[in-house]
């Protein structure tokens, strides 16, 4: 990638939160807004953060600075070249050899669909079956009814739980 008429390469597109940078290579030629450059320190503490979610274009810039990228590191000297690729750019950023320009977001290059909706139908007239009405089960349906009919069967001397049975036999 390389910025039209000047054969660099770059810009490279970095977010950070709401923000988005476009990272370039300045060289004599290329005229900058000032107003749009984003302060050296900002993007150099961004640096960290760009490591993990855009190593890539880190490592692109580094190259494009005259940096070497090793093939075949290890873990730890993965973990040093990292530094040296950051070191490089703070250093980059530091001297103006590359400018983060704040840029507007770019818009999603596609919408969602709008819902189909279909026309509506007149709804078919809906007759509703005879059913019995139906009392809801409870434990106790009614207490007071339930007292009454005890007092009547106590009243006419009927036994109306087996204690009640054992008793009277026992009695006669």
């Amino acid at each position: 990638m390389s910025i039209p008429g000047i054969g660099f390469p770059g810009p490279w597109r970095l977010r950070s939160g709401a923000d988005e940078y476009e990272l370039i290579i300045v060289r004599a030629v290329t005229p900058l807004d000032a107003e749009q450059c984003a302060p050296a320190e900002h993007i150099a503490w961004q640096l960290d953060h760009w490591m993990r979610s855009a190593r890539r274009s880190l490592f692109e810039m580094y190259e494009a600075l005259g940096g070497i990228l090793p093939w075949n590191l290890s873990s730890l000297e993965r973990s040093r070249q990292e530094t040296r690729v950051r070191e490089r750019l703070v250093q980059a950023l530091e001297r103006g050899e590359l400018v983060a320009l704040r840029v507007e977001r770019r818009a999603a290059a596609w919408a969602w669909p709008e819902a189909i909706v279909p026309p509506p139908r007149p709804e078919p007239e809906v007759i509703p079956m005879a059913r019995p009405p139906v009392e809801p089960f409870t434990l106790f349906p009614d207490p007071a009814r339930q007292a009454e009919t005890l007092r009547q069967a106590a009243a006419a001397g009927v036994p109306f739980c087996e204690e009640c049975e054992k008793k009277q036999r026992a009695a006669a």
